[in-house]
């Protein structure tokens, strides 16, 4: 039995890895192959990341989710007033329009209302990890990769205050009528928004007071999201809604861009390959192997919906059709998120269906695995994949025609 530091540096040595052979040998992006380590050492293979190591490794993931949210709501790039709400009605749609239809096909497969809008909820949230690490690994660069961060950021906004919402009536150990209900999820999530507000002020008055450094911006900064996860805990609120606000009210707020912001592609990896690397050993393949029809449901349902409100929106939003199309693919990833919030959901709720979770874990997993295609996909398609166009023009000027070759 390998203790846990040996179980920490297999992790980052098998998802390093597993990152570099699905890049070089598949052209797939590194995070497909961080989850496919995680299934290969979890609980669908070799076993050797337990549930008991993943639950001892849960503040690093909450710390690791912040550390990704915050950083998504600081890449959020700054627009006109005029722009700010076209993107603000569009990302709202976006996230809205599937999700009823969510909601509608879970109802029709026999759930209960309370359950079906939870998992719809739960459904809603793109990925940011998957979003920022295969961003950076294509080189994503340009003004339709900062709209995909605003899309994703919407999604993911939408999407935790919603649960927040849903959360006290779901609980079972909340007693109280609808009011006192509504009360609880409301002062929830306007707890967030504060807290959110008070890491932003943290680290804008720090960084006016530091020298203009790196790692001292760094330091602040993850003393500010450590602060805002603790806080959260301890104020049993969402970790998740916090860290979005924290980033974007800095990046908003930072005019002078005093802020030296992380870059957890490239400053903390270890943070992705972690997260991803115990997301994929939490998930089971069984849940596929049972569920793969309504979790390919499920994927059509949500991209459906979300084609069709870009669709519309292309115009307002200054885009082409096929651009508005490529906007939605690369909305695909599911946030990882979900999977901890319907765990904490699973242990608060005892009515809620294991089919559904099953379902839930299925999809989760499906688009864990596609997801990053489906974002170096659009990147591509929106030709801001830097890279991988560096690495083109490379192979065109070493070609026939190329100087090298003359």
């Amino acid at each position: 039995m390998i203790n846990s530091i040996q179980l920490f540096g297999l992790i980052l040595l098998g998802g390093l890895a597993a990152g570099e052979i699905s890049r070089r040998l598949l052209s797939l992006p590194r995070t497909t192959g961080y989850v496919l380590f995680g299934l290969l050492a979890g609980q669908s293979g070799a076993n050797w990341i337990t549930p008991l190591h993943i639950e001892s490794a849960q503040l690093f993931s909450d710390l690791a989710l912040g550390l990704i949210l915050f950083e998504l709501g600081y890449l959020v790039p700054g627009v006109d007033r005029a722009e700010a709400r076209r993107r603000l009605f569009a990302g709202l749609a976006i996230s809205l329009a599937p999700g009823l239809l969510m909601l509608l096909l879970f109802l029709l497969l026999g759930f209960s209302f309370a359950a079906s809008l939870f998992a719809a909820a739960l459904c809603l949230a793109t990925s940011a990890a998957i979003t920022i690490a295969t961003c950076s690994d294509i080189g994503a660069r340009g003004e339709r990769t900062g709209l995909l961060y605003t899309m994703v950021t919407a999604n993911g906004c939408t999407a935790f205050a919603l649960v927040a919402l849903l959360t006290p009536f779901l609980d079972d150990t909340v007693s109280g009528g609808i009011l006192a209900r509504t009360g609880l999820a409301l002062g929830s999530i306007l707890v967030s928004l504060l807290l959110g507000a008070l890491c932003a002020a943290i680290v804008l008055v720090g960084a006016r007071r530091l020298e203009r450094r790196a790692e001292h911006h760094h330091l602040l900064i993850l003393g500010s999201i450590v602060f805002g996860v603790g806080s959260a805990l301890f104020l049993e609120v969402s970790v998740f809604l916090p860290m979005l606000i924290f980033g974007f009210l800095v990046r908003v707020m930072d005019r002078q861009q005093q802020v030296i912001g992380i870059r957890i592609a490239s400053d903390a990896r270890v943070f992705l390959v972690v997260t991803f690397v115990l997301a994929g050993a939490a998930l089971d393949i069984a849940h596929l192997a049972n569920y793969w029809a309504e979790a390919l449901l499920v994927v059509f349902v949500r991209l459906a919906g979300q084609l069709a409100v870009m669709l519309l929106a292309a115009r307002h939003l200054s885009l082409q059709p096929r651009e508005g199309a490529l906007l939605a693919v690369g909305l695909q990833p599911m946030s990882s998120v979900a999977l901890v919030l319907l765990a904490n959901t699973q242990m608060l709720y005892s009515e809620l269906d294991p089919k559904l979770v099953g379902m839930l874990l299925a999809t989760l997993l499906l688009m864990q695995l596609l997801g990053p295609l489906a974002t170096q996909t659009a990147i591509k398609g929106f030709g801001e994949a830097t890279r991988l166009n560096l690495g083109r023009n490379a192979s065109a000027a070493n070609g026939p025609h190329g100087g090298a070759a003359s």
